[in-house]
Parts: structure tokens; sequence; C-alpha cells
């Protein structure tokens, strides 16, 4: 991954709760001389060295771990374009261009596979325990009748990545001067489109920081 020193994470308790914030990544792995991919809703595991996903069996993925391969978890966080206009210091006259925030984390290990039935009822009620925790009426695997529960676990195979290395990238317009960050803050939390206004949220708290 590419950062800039000014964007670039690399604490691991930061990483790890914008994965659990994120959840779902991009599993990448090479095979037979291409890339095969899948998009997953992720969980980390208690001792936070594994992350865990399941996909369907017919998914052709699984197969091609084996025993265990490189792999690459990508999570993409909230971004937003931003307008040249918005700035304060430098305005489109001056050679202002747009540009683009965003959050990422890239995960680095081995991913494996496991059929073992008790490991995916396990993982698939974290998942949904991660999800419905706060709903007034939350939803829960004992609510799948046995028969269908038996069905959907043999539908599925699980996938653990080992995680061998994380970085992160926070590019949050930290290169410009604070008038506009502000600026820009200020003009996404107007937005309509809520991942905007999820980039001023994480700029604002950005700038307290600073």
């Amino acid at each position: 991954m590419y950062a800039t020193a000014s964007a670039r994470e690399s604490r691991d308790d930061v990483l790890l709760n914008a994965i659990r914030d994120i959840q779902l990544a991009s599993i990448v792995i090479s095979a037979a001389g291409s890339f095969l991919a899948s998009h997953v809703p992720m969980t980390v595991s208690s001792d936070a060295r594994r992350l865990r996903c399941h996909v369907a069996r017919a998914n052709p993925i699984w197969e091609q771990v084996g025993s265990g391969c490189p792999a690459l978890a990508i999570f993409q966080g909230p971004h937003a374009y931003i307008h040249p206009g918005w700035f304060i210091s430098v305005t489109p006259n001056d050679g202002a261009v747009p540009t683009w925030t965003y959050i990422a984390v890239h995960v680095h290990g081995r991913l494996t596979v496991v059929e073992d039935g008790t490991w995916l009822r396990a993982h698939l009620a974290d998942l949904t325990s991660n999800n419905e925790a706060h709903r007034p009426e939350p939803w829960s695997l004992s609510d799948v009748p046995a028969a269908h529960m038996e069905a959907l676990v043999e539908d599925i195979v699980g996938l653990e990545l080992t995680i061998e290395r994380m970085e992160g990238s926070w590019k949050m317009a930290q290169s410009l001067p604070d008038a506009d960050r502000i600026a820009v803050a200020e003009a996404l939390s107007r937005s309509d489109r809520p991942r905007e206004t999820e980039v001023a949220i994480v700029m604002q708290q950005l700038l307290r920081k600073s």
C-alpha cells in the first residue's frame, strides 16, 4: 500500500477497530497465474490474530486455498471526492485541483480453509451478534429451524486469515493547511450523501487531535 507519511497508519488497535467497523473486505489470492477475489464480511478473532469469514461452497475461491496460501484482505472505509472550490488558501485559478479522501486497511497473511461445523456456527453467531446487538429485537441463529441450520452450514465453507502484517492509509487532507481542512470538513458535513458526512466526522476528529 502506498501512503504518504501524514496518512500512514500502523497502530494495530486503530487498524483492528477500523476492520471491526468496516467489516466488508475483498479477499484476494493468486491462483493458476491469475487472481481470485471475493467480497465477504469478516470478524476478528478474540486474540486479534486472525480474521474469519465464510463463502458459499459453490464459490471456487476456497478450492484454490488448499492447505494455506498467501492472501490480502482489503477493507475500504469512508471516502469522498473533494471539490477544489472548497479550499481557502488556494483557488482553482491558482491551480487548485480535486482530490480524494479515504480510509483503507490492507491485511496480509495466510489463508486456510475451515469446514468444521462447530467453527462455522461460532463464526456465524459472532457475525450476526455484532450486527444485531443494537436492535430492539435482535435476530439470532436460534431463530433458524435446526434442519435449515444444518443445511446452511453444509452449504458454506469457512476461511481464516492468519494476520502477518497490517497497514492503513487515512488520507484525510492532512497535507492541507488547517483552514482548508476545516472548510472541506464543513462542506462535506452539509452533504446529503452519508459516506461524505462520514468523512467529515473523521476529518473533524483528526483536526481535534492535531
